[in-house]
């Protein structure tokens, strides 16, 4: 039987993080889950009492967590779950990213089983195979594998699910699972990422040494897209100048993460992106205007 280690990271979204974490003990008692796994969770000190909430839970699986004081975001929670579940005693065949805002579905479990059956049939070891996520209330996709159609400007196709297996060229990390023998030759996350990116940066690179990205046939979980529906650009133009400034280099800012994925994956665009985003500071319509005209290239 397979043995794999889910690994998330949670910053004061309490109940979110108990749903997630009940739909995997359901589906657990249940029995639709194909294999065994331990689930490696870090608190990166939340001061709404969710790690109190979990260890009220009682849940019928291994759950292992860590603490951090605020100070990791998203990456390097995940990185430090990531690193916990490697030096584990126990061997794992592979690793769950999930995010603590999704809510899984009770098929996906046997759908990545076979998933890894088809990949090992067909390329002789797993790979990377990724899971997408709906609108609870509208159905609508939010997040998933996709391709980049436009290396210019980084414009992408979202491809959710068909009923078949699709391969991508990148994906988000809120439901995606990553083989042993990715991980050996791929590692964990690069630790020089603030908050987000690193998920983008992780199958890009996988999908260029030669690894498979595989879109599950049907949807893995329930996710709310919460970004706002224009980007957040009514809010960022209304800061002031240094305001404007000061997020854009923050740890959750855009810019040091993009600059970041572009000396990563895409070393040409990197000054385009280091001058666009001091522009995008200074000159926010502007920046937008410019950002749809080029977007909507072919």
């Amino acid at each position: 039987m397979r043995c794999i280690a889910i690994i998330l990271t949670v910053f004061n979204r309490r109940q979110k993080t108990i749903n997630c974490l009940n739909t995997i003990h359901t589906a657990l008692i249940h029995r639709c889950i194909p294999f065994s796994f331990h689930v490696f969770l870090t608190d990166d000190g939340s001061t709404d009492g969710t790690t109190e909430a979990i260890l009220e839970g009682n849940y019928a699986f291994p759950l292992h967590i860590s603490h951090g004081d605020g100070s990791l975001f998203w990456n390097r929670g995940m990185i430090l779950s990531w690193q916990t579940a490697i030096s584990y005693p126990e061997s794992f065949d592979g690793y769950l990213w999930i995010n603590n805002d999704i809510e899984i579905l009770p098929g996906f479990w046997e759908m990545l089983s076979k998933a890894d059956d088809y990949a090992i049939s067909l390329y002789g070891n797993g790979q990377i195979y990724i899971g997408s996520t709906k609108d609870k209330t509208t159905g609508a996709f939010t997040y998933g594998g996709f391709n980049y159609i436009n290396l210019l400007t980084l414009k992408d196709q979202m491809l959710p699910p068909n009923g078949d297996y699709q391969e991508c060229q990148c994906g988000h990390g809120n439901i995606t699972y990553v083989s042993k023998e990715v991980v050996d030759k791929m590692g964990v996350f690069s630790e020089k990422y603030g908050h987000g990116g690193s998920d983008h940066d992780y199958t890009y690179r996988a999908y260029k040494k030669g690894f498979h990205l595989i879109i599950l046939p049907e949807y893995a979980a329930l996710c709310q897209n919460d970004h706002p529906s224009d980007g957040g650009r009514s809010v960022f133009e209304s800061k002031t100048l240094k305001e404007r400034l000061k997020e854009v280099y923050s740890p959750r800012g855009n810019l040091h993460n993009s600059l970041l994925f572009q000396k990563r994956c895409f070393p040409w665009r990197y000054p385009i992106v280091l001058i666009t985003g001091s522009f995008k500071a200074i000159f926010p319509k502007s920046y937008h205007a410019l950002y749809l005209f080029f977007r909507s290239a072919k």
